[in-house]
């Protein structure tokens, strides 16, 4: 199977085996080795994590349990990134800078996303709600998603942005509070354009590759 991003979310499927072999070759699409990527090794450990946590019986890998989450201590310690495994993360997901990346409890990113340093992706503290994200979503660096919003597929989160409410599906967020620039359907599929301010067209944040996949 070839790496597609609109294929990989069903090619996966639930297997955190799949999941990561797409995280590879996401990776190596971008021109990563992935095997010396310090954001491609936190995918390792919390794919690890999430498959001895629904593994049976409970009492034997009680052990790995414990190991895994000692290891995911001290990598985040060293590298800053730390994703809980009580969250739920898509194939194909692309972390290519080393720095604080926080993705909390609760939260949801589907297939295909790219998440950039210094980002955090976090709940409610008052519900433990988090936040729910489409596929192919950009989140840009130094930016923040708090609470139960909910981002729409293919939308982008700009560098510098801090995302409080819903942003729809194509849409670009941008700001502190985030204001969105609604997708023009007018404009060449190779850009996003502005619906409102009149700002001016902001280019596509990542395009579709190939890689191979095994398994």
């Amino acid at each position: 199977m070839k790496y597609d991003r609109n294929t990989v979310k069903a090619w996966a499927g639930d297997s955190q085996w799949r999941a990561l072999q797409a995280d590879l070759a996401r990776f190596r699409v971008h021109g990563y080795s992935g095997w010396v990527s310090e954001g491609f090794w936190a995918l390792v450990l919390y794919r690890l994590e999430r498959s001895a946590r629904s593994s049976r019986p409970r009492w034997l890998w009680a052990p790995a349990r414990l190991g895994l989450a000692l290891v995911r201590k001290l990598f985040t310690v060293i590298t800053h990134i730390a994703l809980d495994p009580n969250a739920q993360i898509g194939p194909g997901l692309l972390i290519p800078h080393v720095g604080p990346v926080r993705v909390g409890a609760g939260v949801k990113i589907g297939a295909d996303c790219a998440l950039f340093h210094v980002s955090t992706i976090g709940a409610n503290l008052q519900t433990g709600a988090g936040a729910t994200i489409g596929d192919h979503v950009f989140i840009g660096c130094h930016s923040s998603i708090l609470g139960p919003v909910t981002i729409g597929d293919s939308a982008t989160i700009s560098a510098n942005s801090l995302v409080i409410s819903d942003v729809p599906a194509g849409a670009t967020a941008i700001g502190v509070p985030a204001r969105m620039i609604l997708r023009d359907p007018t404009e060449d599929k190779g850009c996003r354009g502005s619906q409102v301010l009149g700002l001016s067209s902001v280019p596509e944040a990542h395009n579709p590759g190939t890689s191979t996949l095994t398994g």
